[in-house]
């Protein structure tokens, strides 16, 4: 008797729903913890001065954090194969609370460096692959609306965070800040909660028996097994494949022309099941490839595409650890002026992420072409504050800082999107953080070392918009190649 024969269907992304939610979780956490990142001066600051330190042990701390941050990437892929998106968010939201909590204990930079970059950094690094790909999992035509709001979270956080931290410390003193912060940041495991597997919510779509047929998966009166085709499938699903299986390395044309192995028993001599054929394991090697799926870095336009995007978070990282910096020993700001100007750079980077999304999304803009114009500008008006001196240039170059910045942030990931296989998209986020990570490690000391040897902060805030600069540069280049190879 024929097995019984099923339908096979597909996952349709609700595109909104309980994907709001979703939205919502990935808004706490970057409201809570990323926040931090952009106040770390104003946190910190006195205590380091208080240790005997300056800029160099700062921008040490601050770029170890990142750079864990970013290099969990070689775990997160790995991770989010084995555990559920919502798993590993949590997870690494509770290594923020800790982290934040032990390190209002510190007295030595050894103890910040360890709880505080090693513990939040990797926290950190374990949530934001997990909620940008929660999000996109819940998106597909909404899908740069979505990011830009669950983005805007950290927006809200750091409009808040620069006059919160300085009423806390004004309060309680570093330490009893950093416990308060601590208390604040367990909103971000809570919101890691709504995260629920895609499935759940979205609709099931039956796929026509003459397609299955057509592509040799099933045989009349054989049961066909429910699957989901890449394209819609959630990304904890399509990573759940075993280690070694190079289905997904190995093109479909590839596999079929590729013969079988001989492998002959060793204690016997005689082939295998009497002269069968079987296919050779692979080596472990080809087996870690595949796993993390390193073959990605064999395509020379995701190189560049990693070249540009770590080359704009180490510049955002390092250029928020040196402007508060700036604002109060160079320009002679007060505290309140200070926490104002930051607040006016976080307004506008929150008016770009609600703004800008919806008009790419409806001219169909590509994410790179965006992400593009907002580097550049972004490099530019960091020039024209690091010239300003008045509280109202600064305001408004702040502002537009913050927007262009935005516009750029917003896109990171989805620029990585755009030129990998969807099945691949764990792996590529996680080997983005990894190489932002490096370059976090080579140029964020080497700023301190420029700032601490010149006492020159325009100085530095000028390499940094010369760094994004050559970024964007690589990507003008590969653009023009791009048009004449078209035109030819």
């Amino acid at each position: 008797m024929a097995a019984t024969k099923t339908a096979e269907y597909e996952i349709i992304p609700p595109d909104g729903g309980w994907g709001w939610m979703v939205v919502l979780g990935v808004a706490l956490n970057y409201m809570t913890s990323q926040a931090l990142i952009s106040v770390f001066s104003v946190l910190f600051g006195q205590k380091l001065i208080s240790m005997g330190h300056e800029t160099t042990s700062a921008a040490v701390i601050m770029n170890v954090m990142t750079a864990v941050m970013n290099f969990s990437g070689l775990l997160t892929g790995p991770l989010l194969k084995k555990f559920s998106m919502r798993q590993v968010a949590v997870t690494g939201g509770c290594f923020v609370v800790t982290g934040l909590v032990l390190t209002s204990f510190a007295n030595s930079i050894i103890h910040i460096i360890i709880t505080y970059s090693i513990f939040v950094g990797l926290g950190m690094g374990l949530f934001t692959p997990s909620g940008f790909l929660a999000v996109k999992t819940y998106f597909v035509e909404s899908r740069g609306r979505a990011v830009g709001l669950s983005m805007a979270g950290a927006n809200c956080g750091q409009m808040a965070m620069p006059h919160v931290v300085r009423l806390l410390l004004e309060t309680y003193g570093f330490s009893g800040a950093l416990l308060v912060l601590g208390g604040v940041a367990m909103h971000g495991p809570l919101g890691s909660l709504f995260f629920h597997p895609v499935e759940w919510h979205a609709e099931r779509r039956p796929v026509a028996n003459e397609l299955t047929l057509l592509k040799g998966e099933s045989e009349p009166g054989e049961e066909v097994r429910p699957r989901r085709p890449r394209r819609n499938a959630s990304m904890a699903s399509l990573a759940s494949s075993e280690v070694g299986d190079m289905a997904d390395v190995v093109p479909e044309d590839r596999r079929m022309r590729l013969g079988p192995t001989w492998e002959e028993d060793e204690e016997e001599g005689v082939g295998v099941a009497m002269g069968t054929f079987q296919k050779k394991p692979q080596p472990i090697w080809r087996r870690v490839v595949a796993f993390m799926d390193l073959d990605l870095l064999r395509n020379r336009v995701y190189l560049n595409v990693l070249l540009g995007t770590a080359c704009m978070m180490t510049s955002t990282v390092n250029y928020s650890l040196l402007l508060p910096f700036y604002l109060q020993r160079h320009v002679g700001l007060s505290m309140t002026d200070t926490a104002l100007c930051l607040t006016m750079m976080a307004a506008g980077d929150f008016v770009s992420r609600l703004t800008v999304p919806p008009i790419t999304d409806r001219i169909k803009a590509r994410a790179r072409y965006t992400f593009f114009l907002g580097a550049c500008f972004m490099a530019l008006t960091r020039s024209a504050i690091a010239m300003s001196t008045g509280m109202v240039p600064l305001c408004v170059w702040n502002a537009l800082c913050g927007f262009s910045r935005g516009a750029a942030v917003v896109n990171n990931n989805l620029c990585v999107a755009e030129v990998c296989p969807e099945e691949k998209l764990p792996g590529a986020v996680g080997l983005n953080m990894v190489c932002t990570g490096f370059m976090l490690l080579a140029v964020g000391p080497i700023i301190g070392y420029v700032r601490d040897e010149t006492e020159n902060y325009p100085l530095c805030m000028h390499l940094l918009s010369v760094l994004v600069a050559i970024a964007m540069f690589s990507w003008l280049v590969e653009g023009v190649l791009h048009w004449c190879r078209r035109k030819r």
